[in-house]
């Protein structure tokens, strides 16, 4: 497998500790579902941009593929939340600024990895 070297960078790192936290609350202990997975990656990938160091390649795409896909779907998201939560709006106007944010982070842990997963030429 192909190593990549990262350099820390503590504002990736409080993106991914942050979506860790969020899957935290939504996981149990000793089941394998989807919140524990990504509660994990998210995890690992805090303290890799918390240290720096290696890591292979296959997962800095899986998070970029990730990434791109949280950013993509932010509008679907929004206006589905809106029409399920027609009659509250206070509640869906919260769900829509989180969403937000996660596309906002999103973009911007896209437009890191993507420079620098960039062929050097």
């Amino acid at each position: 497998m192909q190593q990549v070297n990262i350099i820390a960078n503590p504002q990736l790192a409080i993106i991914f500790k942050g979506w860790a936290t969020d899957w935290a609350k939504e996981s149990q202990s000793g089941q394998k579902n989807m919140a524990n997975k990504f509660h994990t990656v998210y995890t690992i990938a805090a303290k890799l941009f918390i240290d720096g160091g290696e890591v292979e390649l296959q997962f800095l795409n899986a998070l970029l593929a990730d990434c791109k896909q949280k950013s993509e779907m932010a509008e679907a998201m929004n206006e589905k939340v809106k029409t399920s939560l027609q009659g509250n709006d206070d509640r869906a106007q919260a769900i829509i600024e989180k969403i937000n944010k996660a596309a906002q982070d999103a973009a911007y842990v896209v437009r890191y990895l993507e420079q620098l997963l960039m062929p050097a030429k």
